[in-house]
């Protein structure tokens, strides 16, 4: 089955309306949008779903308030997760939030799920202009979504995984980071 998805994440001074990056082949669709303030992204969440998207996953910095916002304004048409993090990445997810809010200069990277994706081609690194950079890598499997953690794990201060299954999916990337660097997967709203 084909899916549209969508993951949505906040970022100064962005264009809800643009994609970020899209990775599309034989098994769907999956975008990244930017939105520049939370309250844009009920919206976004609004329109896509009314266009046709069928899975929608929010960046942990939204948060639970926003991610039942986000699923009041999908009307049920489709699920809508967010990311948050187990017990083992709140030390990690706690210091990276109290690390960005004194300015410091840091980097994440969203790991997504998508088949038949390829990690050395769908990739796009957006530089910050504090010095700070996200970088967007699709994987074709959780297995390749652990291989690519691991290796750019030393760079980063946070990983958030789309496109898994839940707590298998997060289990060889929590793995291979071993303790290193938080890792948020999504949980989804009824």
């Amino acid at each position: 089955m084909s899916r549209d998805k969508v993951i949505i994440y906040e970022e100064a001074d962005a264009d809800p309306w643009t994609d970020v990056m899209t990775i599309q082949n034989g098994n769907g669709r999956t975008r990244v949008r930017a939105v520049g303030e939370p309250g844009q992204m009920v919206e976004l969440v609004s329109r896509l779903v009314g266009e046709g998207v069928d899975q929608v996953e929010l960046c942990g910095a939204f948060g639970a308030v926003w991610h039942a916002e986000a699923g009041r304004a999908a009307g049920g048409k489709a699920p809508v997760g967010a990311i948050y993090y187990g017990f083992e990445s709140l030390p990690g997810v706690a210091s990276y939030k109290a690390r960005f809010e004194a300015g410091e200069v840091l980097s994440e990277a969203f790991l997504i799920v998508h088949e038949g994706a390829d990690p050395a081609v769908d990739v796009v690194v957006r530089e910050r202009g504090d010095g700070g950079r996200t970088t967007f890598v699709a994987v074709p499997d959780e297995a390749a979504a652990g291989e690519v953690a691991g290796t750019m794990a030393g760079e980063l201060q946070l990983i958030e995984l789309y496109g898994g299954f839940g707590p298998e999916g997060a289990e060889p990337v929590i793995r291979a980071v071993d303790g290193r660097v938080p890792v948020g997967v999504s949980g989804y709203r009824r």
